[in-house]
């Protein structure tokens, strides 16, 4: 039975013997291997050979495995037991180096409290001689600018008050308000006498220029003209208008800058530059002296006035700036254009104006509308004529407020709409301008629908300057809402007219029909 279990195989004989079915499997066995055939007897004596050796060879693993376990699970104990000595070795140090170190601490601590009081004594003795050496750099510099003045040497004193106000800027971020203050006091206190001073000197200097030029031939005669002693006048006006270009800083770190509310979204812009604000103070006056309060000449109805006395202004000066004070700045290195830079300040004074003015004539249509064609005139003149860049604040910014904006938008409709019902009630109304020229009129168009067309054309350039797209596009609502209005009024005037359908009125129609869809496709594609 063995023999034949060694044959069979260790998993077919286990489970023989499991299922008590040894028997079973051993005559199967022999059953397949010898059978009926008498003559397979022969292949007993080379089964038992293989069977015998597969024995021998089972036993031996046997033997083996019997042998090699016993010594695989000693081996795995003993390391076992090993690595708990080790461990319990590490616990023994871990407690022995956690009860060390706690001892250090303890025995540590007063030192670290008593490290850390002069710690905090060395950081308060290190921030109070920083605040004192703040204080001696100022007072230094607010001495220099006192021993310069005593001798006279406003430029350096000049020079002396920038690093004070850029000091001024590094401590702004410091929490130290009383340092701050008294930081901020210094450079006031300093700023406004050498302000003063050269205010004074320059106002005389450009005296002697007969600054401003009021008058439009008072520029070209007397501002350019060449005295004896202009080369001198020029060269005091550069030295002052330096000197003044010095006190900048510090003017922009006192001097809040007037803006208008926020609602008129006017786009962020620096300072006007010292020496150019001095130059325009007596022209801001002359504004506010005529065009505020009750003088005769501040008419609400006459915005023309004033509108014109700004570009006269403008225009007046401009061969100064250009020729005079813009090599000064080019010289220094500046990137500001004196021109451009003038007519900003004076543009501020229109905005003030038009923001006061406009709520009071908002709801007189009459009034309303002559203000805004008299806008967009001094608009249209202030930058083709003079090249004000559109980026700046201009009056655009006013008339694009949100109230002022929908009744602009609402009186332009009206007097649209006015408009459309003269041109279709004319006598010439379907008539063509050019019928009698036939190289020029090929479309026959009639005169109502070239007048609509011209409509169209006015309104878009009224408000192409429009600074938000937003504002550009509800005007382009407006022009849809014309275009389909007209529509309708040619169709109700075609309905009358189809009983002659080739007659004079119904071919105006077509031909105006063909026109407008004309001109509309071109602007597409434009």
């Amino acid at each position: 039975d063995a023999n034949i279990a060694a044959l069979v195989g260790n998993e077919q004989v286990g489970e023989g013997a499991d299922n008590g079915d040894l028997p079973s499997y051993v005559s199967a066995f022999i059953e397949k291997e010898v059978g009926n055939d008498l003559t397979s007897l022969k292949k007993l004596d080379k089964l038992i050979e293989q069977m015998t050796e597969s024995k021998m060879q089972l036993e031996e693993q046997v033997l083996t495995i019997s042998s090699e376990i016993p010594k695989r699970i000693q081996s795995a104990l003993k390391n076992a037991e090993e690595s708990k000595q080790f461990l319990n070795q590490f616990l023994e140090q871990e407690t022995h180096l956690s009860s060390s170190i706690n001892s250090h601490l303890l025995t540590a601590q007063p030192w670290m409290e008593d490290l850390g009081a002069m710690i905090n004594q060395i950081e308060e003795i290190e921030r109070h001689l920083a605040y004192l050496k703040w204080i001696s750099q100022i007072e230094e510099l607010s001495d220099n600018i006192q021993q310069y003045l005593m001798t006279n040497n406003v430029p350096e004193a000049a020079s002396t008050l920038v690093s004070m106000a850029e000091l001024d800027i590094k401590l702004q971020e410091s929490s130290c308000t009383h340092l701050l203050g008294f930081m901020r006091a210094t450079v006031k206190f300093w700023h406004k006498i050498l302000k003063d001073k050269l205010t004074s000197d320059f106002e005389e200097i450009l005296a002697q220029f007969h600054w401003p030029f009021v008058a439009p031939s008072q520029s070209q005669t007397v501002g350019l003209s060449r005295p004896a002693s202009s080369p001198e006048i020029y060269s005091n006006l550069e030295t002052l208008f330096c000197q003044l270009l010095k006190l900048q800083t510090s003017d922009e770190l006192l001097t809040e800058p007037k803006q208008l509310p926020e609602k008129y979204s006017l786009p962020a812009s620096p300072s006007i530059i010292l020496p150019i604000q001095i130059m325009l103070s007596p022209l801001q006056k002359r504004f506010r002296y005529h065009f505020r309060g009750n003088r005769q000449t501040n008419v609400i109805s006459k915005p023309e006035w004033y509108l014109a006395q700004v570009l006269m202004w403008i225009g007046n000066h401009t061969q100064f700036l250009d020729e005079k004070i813009q090599p000064i700045l080019d010289k220094v290195g500046s990137s500001v254009n004196a021109r451009l830079e003038f007519s900003r300040g004076l543009m501020m004074l229109v905005l003030e104006k038009l923001a006061a003015d406009i709520p009071c004539l908002l709801y007189d249509d009459n009034l309303f509308c002559h203000l805004v064609d008299e806008v967009l005139l001094f608009e249209r003149e202030l930058h083709s004529v003079h090249g004000y860049p559109g980026t700046f604040a201009n009056c655009m910014h006013i008339l694009s407020e949100e109230t002022c904006f929908q009744r602009w938008l609402t009186v332009e409709r009206k007097f649209a709409l006015q408009k459309m019902d003269s041109m279709l009630s004319s006598e010439a109304a379907w008539i063509s301008q050019y019928k009698d020229i036939t190289d020029v009129d090929e479309m026959k168009v009639p005169d109502c629908a070239e007048t609509f067309m011209m409509l169209l054309l006015v309104i878009t350039d009224r408000y192409k300057n429009l600074p938000p797209a937003s504002r550009k596009l509800q005007f382009l609502e407006l022009q849809k809402d014309l275009v389909d209005d007209f529509r309708i009024r040619l169709t109700q005037v075609m309905k009358e007219e189809t009983r002659a359908s080739l007659g004079f009125r119904y071919c105006a129609i077509l031909n105006a029909v063909n026109y407008i869809s004309t001109v509309l496709a071109d602007w597409a594609d434009n």
